[in-house]
């Protein structure tokens, strides 16, 4: 099996890698929790409670920061070279493409 970031290039994108990661993670943590909330309201007619929705505000202020973190180490790369920067926002489109049909790309 081969890896389709070779090991030079993944040591240079990792830590965007890890803010993208990052971002994702915090992304569907806030749409679940969302989804979980208007899907209470739907069955139940239950209004989100003070707590509930101060979690979900957290919940997207978590992602809010790591999406400008990700911004952030997407411009670091840029500047240490357009290859790794490349390299890496292929290998995001490809995931996009392949785990998530019809999702949009990331802005950086």
């Amino acid at each position: 099996m081969t890896d389709l970031l070779d090991s030079a290039t993944r040591d240079t994108v990792s830590a965007a890698l890890l803010a993208y990661n990052a971002m994702e993670t915090t992304k569907r943590r806030h749409f679940d929790y969302l989804n979980q909330l208007e899907a209470k309201r739907e069955k139940f007619n239950l209004a989100a409670t003070e707590g509930e929705t101060d979690l979900l505000a957290s919940l997207l202020a978590d992602h809010n920061l790591a999406v400008n973190h990700f911004k952030f180490q997407s411009s670091e790369l840029l500047r240490s070279g357009q290859e790794a920067h490349t390299a890496l926002f292929s290998y995001i489109a490809l995931l996009n493409e392949t785990l998530n049909p019809g999702s949009s790309q990331p802005e950086h």
